[in-house]
């Protein structure tokens, strides 16, 4: 068999598309008349809030998987900056699940009792609907990037990249770019472009001084090319 079509990153390209199976999901979670249905008799959230939840949960164990198996497969770790990664990790984690507790009930309380009104209790909804979850969202899942990223910075891999391995990785990152653009091009943006953009400049910096890490170009094909398409799409 040629060295071409051969991979030497396997595990980590069945992690990416596990992420991007999430990704999926997430989108026809939110697009499916059926989870508008609610939870319980009572009224208790609708599927849609629930599901998102749950694929939070586990969008951070296959982050977390991810973050194991580079450390793992490392020829040479670098054992002592472990402890800070995680510390990242955790409160990367934290905001994130806190973002979607916020986001996911005041966001079905505002549809569901505030679409009419703009008492004083329905503008405390909207803004940790809105505003606050957001932050916090961004706050969190940019973490849990970033120590992704650095950790295949601290725990560079010697395995070569072969072109099933470049393709598959693009083929992953287009997943994640294609979700950036959604939410950027398509829904309310606020601090969330140049939070992305940041991330991207970061990734390509990352990139260029070590060009041969798997997850530095994941992260800046998906990056880079989400807000680039976003671009595109707001220009049009």
């Amino acid at each position: 068999m040629a060295s071409g079509s051969r991979l030497t990153h396997g595990r980590l390209h069945l992690l990416l598309s596990l992420i991007s199976l999430v990704v999926v999901l997430v989108s026809v979670n939110r697009k499916h008349g059926a989870t508008l249905a609610p939870v319980a008799d009572n009224g208790f959230l609708r599927w849609v809030e629930l599901n998102n939840m749950v694929l939070g949960l586990c969008t951070v164990v296959l982050y977390h998987r991810v973050a194991v198996h580079l450390t793992n497969a490392a020829p040479r770790p670098r054992r002592g900056s472990d402890a800070a990664l995680g510390i990242f990790f955790v409160v990367g984690a934290y905001l994130y699940a806190l973002s979607l507790g916020d986001h996911e009930i005041t966001n079905y309380l505002h549809g569901r009792f505030c679409s009419a009104t703009s008492s004083a209790q329905c503008r405390v909804v909207a803004f940790n609907d809105d505003v606050f979850s957001d932050l916090l969202f961004l706050a969190g899942f940019t973490a849990l990037n970033v120590t992704i990223m650095l950790t295949q910075v601290l725990h560079p891999s010697t395995r070569p990249l072969r072109p099933l391995d470049n393709g598959l990785i693009v083929v992953n990152a287009l997943f994640v770019g294609a979700a950036i653009t959604a939410n950027l091009a398509f829904e309310k943006a606020g601090f969330d472009p140049f939070v992305v953009a940041a991330t991207a400049v970061l990734a390509v910096i990352l990139l260029a001084r070590a060009p041969r890490q798997p997850m530095l170009r994941y992260y800046a094909v998906a990056y880079t090319g989400g807000v680039v398409a976003t671009a595109l799409a707001t220009a049009l």
